[in-house]
């Protein structure tokens, strides 16, 4: 019995072993990894929240469908205890790049790997593209002790194309670079 159950022990520790996420080689294949496990993934603007019980309802208004089968709104059903001692998770008009995973039978869903999931869009002034707030995602970069992070921001057009492309090899690494200085906001899930 006891030879039965040191198997066992030794067989559900290397399943959960296999199942630690590594850190990502680059921002790029951060991006790759969220849309590889992502049911739904979109650009938009948080339209309205909603408590339905032990439910939050975030109501975004969809500008770019990058992922899965999604309208001009999406509704995200989280479960409440996520936005517990009320933890403002999202406000009405944050632009962001929603990674989502494919909703339960319950009709709930998450952002894949918790707010990292959710990636802020900055328009940046003037006439130049929006970009993507990667602040976060560089964070999961895997790099040598004391190295900086490098660069903020990519452009959105680069992200989208990695995204679309996550099943192939990637081609290029979406070039970084700082966030505007007069754009800079609080990350998405960070208390405001």
């Amino acid at each position: 019995m006891g030879v039965l159950l040191g198997l066992w022990v030794w067989f559900s520790v290397g399943a959960l072993a296999q199942q630690v996420a590594k850190p990502d080689a680059s921002v790029g294949e951060a991006l790759r990894n969220l849309a590889s496990r992502a049911g739904v993934a979109f650009t938009g603007r948080v339209a309205e929240i909603r408590r339905e019980g032990g439910v939050v309802e975030v109501v975004f208004a969809v500008e770019q469908p990058l992922l899965g089968d999604v309208g001009a709104t999406y509704t995200l059903r989280e479960w409440g205890g996520l936005w517990a001692a009320g933890q403002q998770r999202y406000a009405v008009g944050d632009r962001v790049a929603v990674f989502l995973y494919a909703p339960g039978g319950s009709g709930l869903s998450s952002p894949v790997d918790g707010m990292d999931g959710v990636v802020p869009v900055v328009q940046v002034s003037g006439d130049r593209a929006p970009v993507l707030d990667v602040r976060r995602l560089a964070a999961r970069v895997s790099r040598r002790v004391g190295e900086p992070l490098d660069g903020g921001a990519i452009a959105l057009e680069d992200a989208k194309a990695v995204v679309a492309g996550w099943r192939r090899p990637l081609v290029a690494e979406p070039v970084r670079r700082a966030l505007p200085e007069d754009e800079v906001r609080l990350p998405v899930g960070v208390a405001r």
